[in-house]
């Protein structure tokens, strides 16, 4: 991990950054850890100079490499995005004025904040900042924010190399792209297709069935939900495809077809997508190993998906795992109103019954449902469709010839993809980690979301990403958890939509891994996330009260790697100082992803959900940098949190043991 510099570390100067800088918020108190660093940089003087800033920069914010003339530049460019936003008061308070902003003819009786935007760059002196203009600064989500460059939305620069089998990277998955919203009765649209391709999911799923007067409609079968046209799909996907990435685009077809609506679906593909569409050689149907997404750069590829079992099934066959999921949910909803452990046994004990309850309830009313259309799965396929697959999806139930009944998944001579259903994956784990991982450096394998999650919600897709599962399939429109894990994952590479698979993961790999093994590994990196405040926010949670704040600090990763902590709330104030530090010991850190929540603490409420940001730990910057917060939606809000992130490598001492280590700081920025 060499050194980088300002370059790749810092925002770049184009003009997306040349906006305003929020409001003006009146900071009470700069946090204990910023006032030492300004006396400490400023060598007991007022101010600091550019250069003093350099080295704060160096020394503290892992910028080991930039110059005095960037730092200057950035002062400049913050400082004149204050102008455009502040007034001569604000200005004021924050200690800029004619001194230390370097102008050279103080006596003009133009308010200050008139000369200050009238004065040419080249009357400057260099610009040095206050303590309170200081944390503004670090305050900062666009100068110091906490993601490395890479990350930033104008950057779609790929870091990796992209020229490996399909089957060795992370792919951007959804589930049921059409839908609108939840499972049962949300309508079926092209704007969510559209939606998933411009922030970069690189696997759509339409499920298709036989529609009247022979025509093709999407829709989720056996539900309630509204129907949208096949053709109207395929033109949005053509349309949109290449808008976030160049990379390739795979279309999965739950096909519920007629042998006549599959001909037709190949028609329309062939009609509409033309060149873009890969049509793989009767050799490559299915290959013996996967083209690179290189090699298919800007083609969309044809997937079929065998039609899943209906939630009456899923139910059925899975009664252990429906009613853990629904005693999870439950413990979740428990735990987010702040209930103390005594309140969730309770909860749990009693929520026995409703588990039941609610199964039988499913049951009920999907019995009526379950077998309509049935009978297209036994349709015969239309060889004009089936040339079009590049990529055959099986279910274990169809992998007869080597796939025994809850044995493990055998690779067969043909590379393909497994179609597991959560619960699936959920045994698979349990009973078989080590052949789902050698069974994904082959193939590529996809796990979908449960029947019963109605609402649209999803499984936590790191499950899925530590055996080595390359496609899992994300209900984008559940905006939870999972969303945002795979949104963070995702940012890396460019936001291409793929990510290259951990090494331990790899062809070539001879670590066999399960979750006693994976203990035993080294720690590769430590983490150290230290919350200080937060500010500006969006919103009053109370109306009688000043709100409680308190931070949940998590890291998603793989195994053990997956930590959650948080911070202590803080009573009644709208500028909350936890100054608490959390230290994480991670072995596979490409994979981990470091997740911050601030939630408003209520006694009989259900816990407020402020905002979130989810980074990959290797995207992170050191120093004390600005967290700005979204919504569960992912929109941005204006309140935010300041950190300290330091990053150090570990490497095993020759003793080989995993108390001792040898320590090496991180540069600013990875990946």
């Amino acid at each position: 991990m060499g050194s980088k510099g300002m370059g790749s570390c810092l925002p770049p100067c184009g003009n997306w950054l040349m906006v305003p800088v929020p409001p003006f918020h009146p900071v009470c108190k700069a946090p204990k850890l910023v006032e030492e660093e300004f006396k400490e940089f400023a060598e007991g003087r007022d101010n600091m100079t550019v250069k003093d800033m350099t080295k704060y920069m160096r020394d503290k914010q892992g910028e080991s490499t930039v110059t005095e003339e960037e730092v200057r530049n950035l002062m400049e460019r913050f400082i004149d995005a204050l102008m455009r936003s502040s007034s001569s008061r604000h200005l004021r308070q924050l200690g800029v004025s004619n001194s230390n902003r370097g102008f050279r003819s103080p006596g003009s009786s133009k308010s200050l904040k008139q000369e200050l935007l009238a004065v040419e760059r080249s009357g400057r002196e260099p610009p040095t900042f206050t303590l309170p203009l200081f944390l503004k600064f670090l305050l900062n989500p666009i100068y110091n924010g906490h993601r490395s460059a890479s990350l930033y939305p104008p950057s779609k620069t790929v870091s990796e190399n992209m020229t490996a089998p399909l089957s060795d990277y992370y792919i951007f998955a959804s589930h049921n792209t059409y839908l609108t919203g939840n499972q049962l009765t949300s309508k079926s649209s092209t704007e969510p297709i559209v939606n998933a391709l411009k922030s970069g999911c690189r696997v759509i799923e339409i499920d298709c069935w036989n529609g009247p007067g022979g025509t093709i409609k999407v829709t989720h079968g056996n539900t309630l939900t509204k129907s949208v046209g096949f053709e109207d799909c395929i033109q949005a996907i053509k349309n949109n495809a290449f808008v976030a990435s160049e990379y390739p685009v795979i279309v999965t077809i739950e096909n519920h077809l007629s042998q006549a609506n599959q001909k037709q679906a190949a028609q329309v593909l062939k009609r509409v997508l033309k060149k873009d569409m890969f049509i793989p050689s009767p050799s490559d149907r299915p290959p013996v190993a996967f083209l690179s997404p290189e090699a298919l750069k800007k083609k969309i590829i044809i997937s079929d998906k065998p039609p899943g079992d209906s939630v009456l099934t899923q139910v059925m066959e899975e009664p252990e795992f429906t009613e853990n999921m629904v005693a999870g949910a439950l413990l979740h909803r428990s735990s987010s109103s702040g209930s103390s452990s005594e309140d969730e046994s309770k909860s749990l004990r009693g929520g026995k019954k409703t588990r039941r309850r609610q199964i039988q309830v499913a049951e009920s009313k999907l019995s009526p449902i379950s077998d309509e259309d049935s009978s297209s799965q036994d349709e015969p396929r239309d060889p004009e469709f089936e040339e079009l697959l590049y990529i055959h999806c099986q279910k274990p139930s169809e992998m007869v010839e080597r796939q025994k009944k809850g044995g493990p998944l055998v690779p067969g001579q043909h590379a393909i993809m497994a179609n597991l259903s959560e619960s699936q994956l959920d045994d698979h784990i349990k009973s078989h980690p080590k052949d789902l991982i050698e069974f994904s450096k082959k193939n590529l394998a996809r796990v979908y979301p449960f029947g019963l999650r109605f609402d649209s919600s999803n499984a936590d897709p790191m499950d899925a990403w530590s055996h080595g599962i390359q496609v899992a399939a994300i209900n984008m429109q559940g905006k939870d958890r999972a969303v945002w894990i795979s949104r963070a994952l995702f940012s890396k590479n460019g936001g291409c939509g793929y990510v290259k698979k951990p090494d331990i993961l790899l062809p070539g790999s001879t670590a066999t891994l399960n979750h006693e093994s994976f203990k035993n590994l080294h720690s590769k990196l430590e983490l150290k996330v230290r919350v200080l405040m937060g500010t500006d926010w969006h919103r009053n949670y109370d109306l009688f009260k000043k709100p409680d704040y308190f931070v949940k600090v998590a890291v998603h990763g793989m195994y053990d790697d997956g930590l959650k902590k948080h911070t202590k709330w803080i009573k009644r104030s709208r500028e909350p100082h936890w100054d608490k530090e959390f230290t994480f010991q991670i072995r596979v850190p490409e994979l981990a992803i470091l997740r911050l929540e601030v939630k408003e603490h209520d006694t009989f409420l259900r816990d407020d959900m402020v905002g979130q940001s989810c980074v990959p730990v290797t995207g992170l910057r050191q120093g004390i940098r600005a967290v700005k917060l979204q919504s569960k939606k992912g929109e941005h809000r204006n309140s935010k949190l300041l950190c300290e992130f330091r990053l150090t490598s570990l490497s095993p001492s020759n003793s080989g043991t995993m108390s001792s280590v040898n320590r090496e700081p991180v540069p600013g920025c990875w990946g």
